[in-house]
């Protein structure tokens, strides 16, 4: 393969996950994700909750607090 095909591949490879990243962005999937990170950088030592238990009390909270859509 030439060294063209081998950078071209590259930058194919480089959008496909910048797209992937923005588009779980923006479906909310890569919240867990973020909670992870965040949890690890402020309670070190600490176990974070489970993926199931995050997205349990995501929809909770959810639930409990209805946005108008406005303000």
């Amino acid at each position: 393969m030439s060294t063209t095909s081998l950078g071209l591949l590259a930058r194919l490879d480089e959008a496909y996950r910048t797209g992937k990243r923005l588009w779980r962005d923006f479906t909310g999937e890569s919240a867990y994700d973020r909670y992870v990170e965040r949890h690890a950088r402020e309670h070190p030592g600490h176990a974070p909750m489970s993926e199931r238990q995050f997205w349990r009390d995501r929809a909770q909270f959810e639930e409990q607090n209805v946005s108008t859509g406005c303000c």
